[in-house]
């Protein structure tokens, strides 16, 4: 695009079109303009008319398999050459197309974690966007939100599908020994399972080192929300079950559109497409 202006997704630096290009190598009575330290699957890349090359010297920057790396060598006619490579012989014969696959599975495996890592603030965000308390909020209104708490500036609306997966679930998983922990904690009496008391104070005591303002009776209907055989006690599987993401695709929905549930200290947030 024209112009310039400044990447604020990284923090530093700018983005410049091919009028700017244009401008500098013009002023300085220049033909090619090189830069680097952005990932090409290629190794370098070529833009604003050929008048830019971007060189990129790290193989496999994401993944294994997901880019190439390259060097520019300048010959006596003052043509670039490049040298690409791979440091991978099982990798190394990948076609673009399976590169970019790889660099968009760790791109989405890096977004799952930053969610799942700041799932409280999106659930509050997720709650202000719920104006009627429905617990359902539409496709946009889900982006919107994400992208408030994120920072990131990334097309959610497009991905929000890739993100909705077992991976959150294994990561939960992959947490057990920490869950089990935290459940111990709160079995004060060591009897195997969390009493209605037990649970709500010491979410209370959390409330309170935490500076947290989950209200009193939110931690009443989760306690009586996560006591699913209702038998006024929550043993370990049900403690386990009350952090597990949950696929409505397959429940009696209709089939033009998809549910996606995010547990919540406080509520449960429908996303409906």
């Amino acid at each position: 695009m024209p112009g310039c202006r400044p990447n604020t997704f990284r923090g530093g630096g700018c983005y410049f079109g091919p009028d700017i290009t244009e401008r500098i190598l013009r002023k300085h009575n220049l033909e090619l303009l090189v830069r680097s330290h952005e990932c090409k699957c290629e190794g370098y890349e070529y833009v604003h008319g050929r008048k830019v090359i971007t060189i990129f010297s790290a193989s496999n920057y994401y993944e294994q398999g997901s880019n190439r790396g390259a060097y520019m060598k300048i010959g006596p006619d003052m043509k670039p050459y490049f040298v690409q490579y791979q440091v991978s012989k099982t990798k190394k014969h990948l076609t673009l197309k399976q590169r970019v696959g790889i660099v968009e599975q760790s791109a989405v495996k890096e977004l799952r974690e930053r969610l799942y890592a700041n799932k409280t603030s999106l659930m509050i965000a997720f709650l202000e966007k719920d104006k009627g308390k429905t617990g359902y909020i539409s496709g946009s209104q889900w982006s919107s939100a994400v992208e408030s708490v994120l920072k990131l500036d990334v097309p959610w609306n497009m991905i929000r599908h890739q993100l909705n997966g077992p991976s959150i679930t294994e990561t939960l998983y992959r947490n057990r020994s920490n869950l089990e922990t935290i459940f111990r904690l709160m079995d004060k009496d060591n009897s195997g399972v969390v009493s209605m008391d037990e649970f709500e104070e010491c979410c209370r005591l959390l409330n309170e080192h935490t500076n947290s303002n989950i209200p009193l009776d939110s931690i009443e209907d989760l306690a009586k929300s996560i006591d699913m055989d209702k038998d006024g006690n929550i043993d370990f599987n049900e403690f386990l079950e009350a952090f597990r993401l949950v696929d409505y695709s397959k429940t009696g929905l209709k089939s033009s559109k998809t549910s996606m549930e995010i547990p919540s200290p406080v509520n449960s947030i429908h996303i409906i497409s």
